[in-house]
């Protein structure tokens, strides 16, 4: 029997959309599809992160869904309201000047996500996962890609669920490190680069809205249009270096806004769903023997693998 190709999983963002991806892992190991890599940005990070530890994915479900986590991270379950928010903030920090730019203090919402994601990993690091695992973030101050590979994991996750203007950058190995969709929406091309031969990607970003009416409303729908565009294009090119073996799964959320942390359970089943559909073809996709170009990438800089 000719050896199955190597199979990489990589996890996108979209705030409480990104629990999907926790359904899409359920389905995967119930239909007994093995998973040999593990990327993440975003929350697609923190979903990656409990994979790559082995974890009962169905208890983690159930345990995250009797949290209030609007009322843990602090946010607002209103998109609108959360920017309102921010707003503030931001008023207040020009006044004031950042905390999160002391070196002695550290923010209060960077501790809080720091502390739930460490509770959620059991306070274990890289070293512990079982598949090899990366999550994205950004540095802010260059705009290079940053891989995290090493050290703890809640840190990690930390800084790559580190929505600008929601939750402050967080300071890493003298950087200030924010969400890492900013630049890779669904990061194909580090499992990649970790040796999946065959990837299945898992979309949870933002639809277009047609309820456009103020000129707010124009400026976020630009933002979803220039995101969409950006992982149309990032697709393209994995698909194209992996011989077209990737699969992508865009569990139906588009309703779920980026706070509806309540709506947790509901996302889990989407993403279960929508994955058990595909289950077939992602088992024909992992004997399909094909070349894997090189890869190819429009940053001008290289990425740089974090401790």
């Amino acid at each position: 029997m000719a050896r199955r190709l190597r199979l990489g999983v990589a996890l996108g963002g979209g705030g409480a959309r990104g629990f999907a991806h926790l359904g899409v892992l359920i389905a995967l190991e119930r239909g007994g599809i093995p998973v040999d890599v593990v990327t993440g940005t975003s929350l697609g990070a923190a979903m990656g992160a409990a994979r790559a530890l082995a974890m009962d994915l169905p208890r983690l479900a159930r345990v995250l869904g009797c949290l209030d986590l609007n009322a843990l991270l602090q946010v607002s379950s209103g998109t609108m309201r959360e920017i309102q928010r921010a707003i503030g903030r931001g008023v207040i920090e020009y006044v004031r000047g950042p905390t999160w730019r002391d070196p002695d203090r550290e923010s209060p919402s960077t501790t809080r996500m720091r502390d739930l994601f460490s509770l959620l990993t059991g306070g274990r690091t890289f070293a512990d996962a079982v598949l090899p695992f990366a999550a994205i973030a950004a540095d802010l101050e260059t705009g290079e890609q940053v891989i995290l590979r090493e050290g703890s994991l809640g840190e990690a996750i930390a800084a790559s669920t580190a929505v600008p203007g929601v939750f402050p950058p967080v300071s890493h190995d003298g950087r200030y490190l924010i969400d890492g969709g900013i630049l890779d929406k669904i990061p194909v091309d580090v499992a990649i680069d970790l040796g999946a031969e065959a990837v299945v990607a898992v979309d949870t970003g933002a639809p277009l809205t047609r309820e456009v009416h103020t000129s707010f409303d124009a400026l976020l729908q630009s933002e979803r249009i220039t995101s969409r565009r950006l992982t149309a294009l990032q697709l393209d090119l994995a698909a194209e270096q992996l011989g077209g073996r990737l699969l992508v799964i865009r569990p139906p959320i588009g309703w779920m806004t980026m706070f509806e942390f309540a709506q947790l359970p509901q996302a889990v089943a989407a993403g279960e769903t929508a994955a058990r559909e595909k289950l077939d073809e992602i088992s024909d996709m992992l004997h399909r023997r094909r070349r894997i170009s090189p890869r190819w990438s429009p940053r001008r800089t290289p990425p740089r693998h974090e401790p």
